[in-house]
């Protein structure tokens, strides 16, 4: 059994990770935006109740405001009808360099700050962390090439959206001390130069009022983005900066460690931010596309995929999931006999598949696409994990299967907290103390009465309690 809890914020040591540059951040366990060192796991924090969301895995992206902090270099942002104020309050990476876009008294018009960007004609996604301050409400806009402006507002008094324009889809998301990253997507921007541009409203629906002079909102840290979602926040200064993507596996000795190939399990607990697209969670492969066992979403639909020899042999749809919202998918594998499931529901079987040979295990990839969201918890098991959590189950444990596993093992003889270690207590406590865990094992099923291989007389031990 191997169990990766990224919501320890550990990273196990028999995982290779990798990621090129120091241009990513991650919300960190008190909410804060901060910047990581290249080739350094993100664990990412929930930014209100600082709950670990994970492991962060995210595709390579390019964010192509400029001086995306710093609203006040006219360089780049252009300031219509408003003024940009000097004095600074805190913002979402806990530096001063939060600023307010203050109304002018032009009446009847609109009061925002803008850049300008030459877009191709493909999805696009805009974001500003704004904050309330005289004014409760603000509005994005992309003003395409063609004239036309594709506006959604924010209520940032109580965090909610207000109305989104045609071909839009927007979001709000708090953080801490009243900030909202606040977002909008155009499903094809125009190709040409288009506009950015966040504003202030009075109302809802309202962008076109009469202003006092002195009223505004608090903004930071502008985004722009070629995709249908936004991703983790990249600064910038004077030029465009990319984040590289995230990638993590297991190889080499590390793997064969506990790989079996015949047969095997893998249970995952996720939180996607989109559910477009292929999105690996985890995949066994060989380096290529031809050997695959993968538990992935597939659209709204996570499943269990096989690959043997380049055919495909199981393509097991579990249900239905939506982004930013935690789902569980375990799948089992044998020759002609797979199975998946989705948050510990009904299992979907496939009984035709052949299993293939694989070398190694991605987290949140395959190489090609990624997850795009947080992984929180994957447990292997060389023998079914489904059939070990319902025994588990019926003996009365609850909880993940390491945490029953563990209660378990407590409950017959261990003391320590360590998985490895209490399994190892339990078997002593039996009165098999000589050889490795799996020796120790194979004599103590024998003398129960089993027959057949370790990891059948496992099978059998777990899911039919005695």
């Amino acid at each position: 059994m191997v169990t990766l809890n990224f919501t320890t914020a550990v990273l196990d040591p028999k995982i290779t990770f990798t990621r090129s540059d120091a241009t990513a951040t991650v919300v960190n366990s008190s909410g804060v935006i901060q910047s990581v060192a290249a080739n350094t796991p993100r664990f990412n924090y929930n930014p209100i109740t600082l709950t670990c969301n994970g492991l962060l895995v995210e595709e390579t992206r390019t964010n192509q405001i400029k001086y995306s902090g710093n609203f006040s270099q006219s360089s780049v942002w252009t300031v219509s009808r408003a003024t940009i104020g000097a004095t600074t309050i805190t913002s979402p990476d806990n530096t001063s360099s939060g600023r307010k876009l203050i109304e002018d008294t032009t009446a009847s018009n609109s009061h925002r700050v803008f850049q300008g960007y030459t877009t191709s004609a493909v999805a696009t996604t805009y974001s500003v962390f704004a904050k309330a301050a005289e004014r409760t409400w603000a509005y994005l806009t992309i003003a395409d090439s063609g004239g036309v402006g594709r506006t959604a507002y924010f209520d940032l008094a109580n965090g909610v959206l207000g109305s989104v324009g045609t071909n839009l889809t927007a979001t709000i998301t708090a953080f801490p001390n009243g900030w909202y990253r606040c977002t909008i997507t155009v499903s094809a921007a125009l190709a040409g130069t288009n506009n950015f541009l966040v504003g202030l409203a009075p109302a809802n629906s309202s962008a076109g009022y009469t202003g006092d002079g002195t009223s505004g909102i608090y903004i930071w840290g502008a985004q722009l983005e070629v995709g249908t979602f936004a991703t983790s926040y990249i600064p910038t200064t004077t030029t465009a900066l990319t984040r590289n993507a995230d990638i993590a596996t297991i190889t080499g000795s590390n793997f064969t460690s506990f790989w079996q190939a015949s047969k095997g399990s893998t249970r995952v607990q996720v939180f996607p931010s989109t559910v477009l697209g292929i999105r690996p969670i985890v995949q066994f492969d060989d380096t290529t596309s031809n050997e695959v066992i993968a538990l992935r979403g597939n659209t709204t639909n996570p499943e269990l995929y096989i690959v043997d020899g380049g055919t495909p042999q199981a393509q097991i749809n579990t249900g239905t999931v939506t982004a930013n919202t935690t789902f569980v998918l375990a799948g089992t594998w044998e020759e002609n006999n797979c199975k998946a499931r989705l948050n510990e529901g009904v299992s979907f079987v496939d009984e035709t598949a052949t299993i293939p040979t694989v070398t190694q295990m991605r987290i949140g990839s395959d190489g090609t696409n990624y997850l795009n969201g947080h992984v929180a918890i994957i447990e292997y098991s060389n023998i079914f994990a489904n059939e070990i959590k319902d025994g588990l189950n019926a003996r009365g444990y609850v909880g993940t299967v390491t945490d029953m596993l563990l209660q378990y093992y407590k409950a017959n003889g261990a003391t320590s907290n360590s998985l490895t270690d209490a399994e190892t207590q339990f078997l002593i406590s039996k009165g098999f103390t000589t050889g490795t865990v799996t020796d120790k094992w194979f004599a103590y099923l024998r003398s129960l009465g089993y027959t057949g291989t370790v990891t059948d007389m496992l099978f059998n031990y777990w899911k039919y309690p005695a």
